[in-house]
């Protein structure tokens, strides 16, 4: 029986979080096999209260929290190739379950740390960029968005968060062919998603309204409206610590034409 507990005592965001967002976890957990969520940065005042707070508005009032998953008395790192899989398992069911404020980085809370929350859907890790997310946490939300969320009229812009980049076709379907390849990180606008299983994002890449062809919404990352910011800490403004990450290049320098398939 999993089970999430709450360790705060001390630290500035020491109030509790939702029974909704504890909820989420221990259904998360109990899908993952983790035996603990353990929670080590909870709710806080909100801002404008005159409360004890600090960065972001993501965890006031409890809506977020910096947990750590713990199998078997070992605390999860996501750095190891053994820990990973369960971690992307939890990460995976969190989304399913209603979560959609996610974050990690080992540059940003370590290496054994993740945000998990609700607020506008994004994705993130240093510097609050979601450029800066980590590989596995950006396709592993992707792969858990419901279609619905994804196609929202507040969402409609994104990223793609394919490693190796990200095939643009013709048509909705392997089945036809490729035209160009879109770099990680190239920002898309997504008109509708296709396909029998509505998997296939008709993608508009310079903006104008006009067609370019379809990607697969597996490896896309909704771009939402983050303005109560995407770091967190609990002890300190961590926005301040980082170096931001260079700017995205214009769409239209991302991509690379190939003749091949």
């Amino acid at each position: 029986m999993a089970k999430v507990v709450e360790e705060t005592r001390g630290k500035i965001r020491d109030k509790p979080i939702t029974a909704k967002l504890k909820e989420v976890l221990n259904k998360a957990a109990e899908a993952a096999g983790i035996d603990t969520v353990l929670v080590v940065s909870g709710g806080q005042a909100a801002k404008g209260s005159g409360g004890k707070r600090t960065g972001s508005t993501r965890h006031d009032l409890g809506k977020a929290a910096d947990l750590q998953l713990v199998k078997g008395g070992k605390t999860l790192d996501f750095t190891k190739s053994a820990d990973l899989p369960k971690i992307i398992s939890f990460v995976k069911a969190a989304v399913k379950f209603g979560a959609t404020g996610l974050g990690a980085g080992v540059s940003y809370m370590g290496s054994k740390t993740l945000h998990v929350g609700f607020g506008g859907r994004a994705v993130w890790g240093a510097g609050g960029k979601s450029g800066n997310a980590p590989a596995w946490l950006r396709e592993a939300v992707a792969a858990s968005t419901p279609p619905s969320a994804m196609v929202a009229t507040t969402v409609s812009r994104f990223r793609v968060a394919a490693r190796h980049g990200l095939h643009l076709r013709s048509g909705p379907g392997v089945e036809f062919g490729v035209t160009a390849t879109l770099e990680a990180g190239t920002v898309v606008t997504v008109g509708q998603f296709e396909g029998a299983n509505s998997d296939w994002a008709r993608t508009d890449l310079e903006g104008d309204g006009l067609i370019d062809g379809h990607v697969h919404r597996s490896f896309l990352v909704p771009i939402a409206d983050d303005s109560g910011g995407g770091l967190d800490s609990d002890d300190e403004e961590i926005e301040n610590d980082f170096t931001p990450s260079r700017g995205s290049r214009a769409s239209k320098s991302r991509r690379k034409r190939r003749g091949g398939g």
